[in-house]
């Protein structure tokens, strides 16, 4: 889907480029921050009061359900639940 502009694209484009690699490398950290607090942020407001181990289970199945297998999913969870 691109609901983007030609000429919004183009600029952002631009905007993007004139950064240094290090100014573009910090920006794609902070993307990936943004993402994490944003999931992090979703599961506390559909889970108040839970606690900081089950949020990292809960993060972890949530942001790596498509990347990892079911077996290896369980064993970062039980991982966590030993910590």
């Amino acid at each position: 889907m691109n609901d983007t502009p030609d000429h919004i694209h183009k600029k952002q484009l631009e905007i993007i480029l004139s950064k240094t690699p290090g100014q573009r490398f910090l920006m794609g950290l902070q993307m990936m921050e943004d993402v994490r607090q944003l999931v992090l942020s979703g599961i506390r407001k559909e889970r108040p009061g839970i606690s900081d181990k089950e949020l990292k289970i809960a993060f972890i199945s949530r942001y790596y359900k498509n990347d990892l297998s079911e077996e290896r999913l369980k064993d970062v969870i039980a991982w966590i639940v030993k910590k």
